[in-house]
This record gives structure tokens, sequence and C-alpha cells, in this order.
């Protein structure tokens, strides 16, 4: 069997609204479909996500696919090292475009064993995965309102964005553990936009609320930061920015300096390699729990199996996918009480329907991930480590 073709297709799924975090507001979810065709007729599913879509799509387009024509999918080592030492020294943007042929790779592989994916990743652990309910920055009671309609869905953990002010994010906790009641866990993400004596002040105010984590609270370079942050609050602290591959896992780990790595397969060059960070953590003592960049179907469904396939993931998992109007897929992914059935099929177990995705297709893709594009203050500049 030999790869013949890599098609890559940007993608724009719009929001139902805005969502407004400390960083900017997002108004749709950007992504890069990758299909890896080989001359047998088996084609792998993958996606890209990031920071820079057309970047992103240049590179599997430009650089990586003719590393890939006519090789053997099936030596899936081999061929992620050639691209990973080919990108060493561009290597951030070069992790997001390797994720994509990553999962494409493995969702291919799987297909040709007539296997689900998780079996290329340790096998079946748990048979669901769940998920959080999401809260973006809005007036306290709209947030209640909407915290009330997610635990209504079934779901049991919400993550709430926070970071641009101590006393309305502290006024929006009140009204959400006032709307959801003391069984709901409440986990917070700052984005790192607060400074470390910040931190720790609205932490120590905010913790009356019982919250479950606090993601990222201060700049992704301060691991020395992070840590006193952790040593100075009761509550766990979790590393996104700062975790985004082994070599930042391995320094947080040497610093002691978080409880949980929130885990990116699309930062860590793919399913493997994220894969690589979460045994890392278990054998460290430290929880993992996925994020998002908005993904699809596609992308969602890769992180599905990399829980099922783990031991290591005790909390709900971060996604958007309640704020999509659509998505690339034949029917939409169900969230029964916010939990995912992982499927039996074989690879991602999804299929992808043709005609959503024109639909969806976009020559160009540049959403304003940062930056509040569309709002009239002019004067709001995102700025981490801020003194609050």
């Amino acid at each position: 069997m030999q790869i013949i073709d890599v098609t890559t297709t940007q993608v724009q799924i719009p929001f139902r609204k805005p969502a407004k975090w400390s960083g900017g507001t997002r108004r749709s979810a950007p992504a890069i479909v990758v299909k890896i065709i080989t001359d047998e007729g088996i084609v792998g599913l993958g996606e890209c996500v990031g920071p820079t879509i057309p970047t992103i799509q240049t590179i599997v387009e430009k650089e990586f696919k003719p590393f890939l024509i006519g090789c053997d999918p099936m030596r899936t080592e081999w061929i992620l090292h050639r691209l990973e030492e080919y990108v060493l020294n561009w290597k951030q943007l070069g992790l997001y475009a390797l994720a994509g042929i990553d999962i494409a790779l493995l969702d291919l592989k799987a297909k040709a064993l007539n296997t689900p994916l998780y079996n290329l990743l340790g096998g079946m652990y748990r048979s669901h995965v769940d998920f959080a309910g999401y809260l973006f920055i809005d007036e306290p009671l709209a947030n209640a309102k909407d915290a009330e309609e997610i635990v209504k869905q079934g779901y049991k953990e919400i993550k709430i964005k926070v970071g641009r002010d101590i006393e309305f994010d502290t006024a929006r906790l009140r009204e959400i553990r006032a709307a959801v009641g003391p069984n709901v866990k409440l986990r917070i993400d700052v984005n790192q936009n607060w400074s470390v004596s910040t931190a720790i002040k609205a932490i120590n105010k905010m913790e009356k609320y019982d919250l479950q984590l606090v993601e990222q609270p201060t700049p992704y370079y301060d691991i020395d930061g992070l840590a006193q942050v952790s040593k100075s609050v009761s509550v766990p602290i979790t590393a996104d920015e700062s975790c985004t591959d082994f070599e930042s896992a391995l320094r947080l780990i040497d610093k002691r300096a978080v409880a949980a790595f929130t885990v990116y397969p699309s930062e860590a060059g793919g399913l493997l390699k994220a894969k690589q960070i979460v045994d890392l953590a278990n054998e460290n003592g430290i929880w993992c729990v996925t994020g998002t960049w908005a993904e699809t179907g596609i992308a969602t469904m890769a992180n599905v199996h990399l829980i099922a396939a783990s031991r290591n993931f005790p909390f709900a998992n971060d996604t958007h996918y309640d704020y999509y109007h659509s998505d690339v897929l034949t029917t939409n992914l169900s969230f029964a009480n916010g939990k995912i059935v992982v499927p039996a099929k074989p690879g991602l177990g999804i299929d992808i329907s043709e005609e959503r995705l024109g639909a969806l297709s976009k020559e160009e893709v540049r959403e304003m991930v940062f930056f509040d594009s569309q709002q009239q203050d002019d004067e709001f500049v995102p700025r981490i480590g801020n003194l609050l």
C-alpha cells in the first residue's frame, strides 16, 4: 500500500454566539481537514487546528506532502519522525501541522487493520468519554442561566473562562454556583492573564465557590511563578499554554509546578506525542484533561480515542462543540449527559459529509482568535500577566 495523495480543505464553522475570553472573542471554529489517500482506496482522515490556519495548510501542502507521496502509510513512526526532524527549526507551527498528519495516518492504519483507533494507543480503558459544559465571559445572570441549561443537558462539570476583571469574574462564579448547586464541578480558565500575585489574590477570593481546577493562571514562560501559585493556594492548578509538548511537560514535572496537564494533541504533534505526555504525567502522579482549539468532529473524535485508551483522565474534557452551527461529519456528535460513546467501528469511527465539507470550506480562513476584532472598544489589546 502506498500514499498517492494528500489533500487539505480549510473550513470555518460559525458559532451560535460570540465566545469572549481573556484574550479576545471567537466567532467560529476554523480548521483544516486532511485526507491521506492510498492506492488501495483507504483514506485516512485528520485535522489541523491552531493559531494561523493558512500557514498550517501551507506546511501540510508544500512541506509535508512531498515526504508522504509514495510512502507506505503503515510505517507510522518512520514517517512522523522524518517530519518531526524536518520541522526542528520551526517546531511549534510544525507540530500543529504534524498533528493532522498523525491523526490521518492512525485513522488509515486502523482502517487497514479493521480495528478502532484506540487499539493503536494501548486499547480501550473506558467505553465512554466525559466532556464539560463551557461558559465564556458574559454577564453574571446570563452565565447562570446558561449554566442551568448545561446542567439540564446532563453535564456534571462546567469550564468557565475568566481573567479580565477579578470582581466581575467573582460575581459570575457566585451566580453560576447558586444556579447549579453544590454537586456540579466548576473550573476556571485564565489563559495566562494574571501575574503571580494577582493569581494568588484572585484564586483565594474565588475558592469559596468550590473550584475543581484553575487553568493556566500565569504566563506560560514563568514555570517558577506557576509553581509559586500552586504552593500558595488550595485549588489545584493545571498547565495549558505551559504544557505544549514533551519537553515542556518535563520542565513542569521538574518544578512540581502543577497538579494536572491540559493536553492538546493539536499542539503536541498528534495523538502519539500526546500519549507520551499522558504516560509521562501518569508516571509522575499528574492528572490530565484535554483542551480544545475548537475542533470539528474529526479531531474531537481523535481526542476521544486518546482519552479512551488511558486511565489518566479523571476530569470531563474540553470541547466547544455545543457552540457550532454545523459540522463536517455526516451526523453530528452526540453528547448524551455530557458523554460520548467510544465507537467500535474501524479507525476514528466517523464519516465526513462531502456536501457539508463543501458548504463549510473557505479559500482562506483568518479567524481573529486574539483581539476583539468586531468590538467597538479599540483600546482593548490582550496582554498576559496582568496586575489586577
